[in-house]
């Protein structure tokens, strides 16, 4: 599942204020990771010797992380919200692109990409949809 949240920069934004906003983005992730743990979590399959079944479960003991990544990128917010359809480069704003839910067991289980745009911010939010569904993935984002 991805979303996001597009900001345009505010008149005599400079590029040091641009580093801490994304500084205080990445602590404030941590911050309310620690309250939706499992999302930096691995999904794990667990197969019992002498049986067909499966268990499918969230391990947060293999070294497991969110991701969080900062990008930047020559392109105004007009660039992405004229065309009638999404432009093909607003897929690499977001980590799972083209990521089915089994992915979660290499992957993370939930990312977002902060990107620099020439007069904004975007902030994608790609998660699992095998650990989470769209109402989980707004409170998340609304917690954060």
């Amino acid at each position: 599942m991805q979303k996001f949240l597009l900001f345009a920069k505010p008149l005599g934004f400079n590029m040091n204020q641009l580093g801490e906003l994304v500084q205080k983005i990445k602590e404030s992730f941590c911050l309310t990771l620690v309250h939706f743990y499992p999302l930096a979590g691995r999904l794990a399959t667990l197969k019992k010797e002498e049986s067909i079944d499966l268990a499918i479960y969230i391990a947060c003991n293999k070294g497991s992380r969110a991701r969080f990544i900062h990008a930047s990128l020559d392109l105004a917010i007009d660039d992405i919200l004229s065309p009638t359809y999404a432009p093909g480069n607003v897929r690499s704003f977001f980590d799972h692109r083209r990521s089915i839910n089994y992915y979660g067991h290499t992957k993370s289980l939930l990312t977002i990409q902060v990107t620099e745009l020439i007069d904004g911010i975007f902030i994608g939010c790609s998660m699992n949809h095998m650990v989470v569904d769209g109402t989980s993935l707004w409170h998340f984002l609304n917690s954060w």
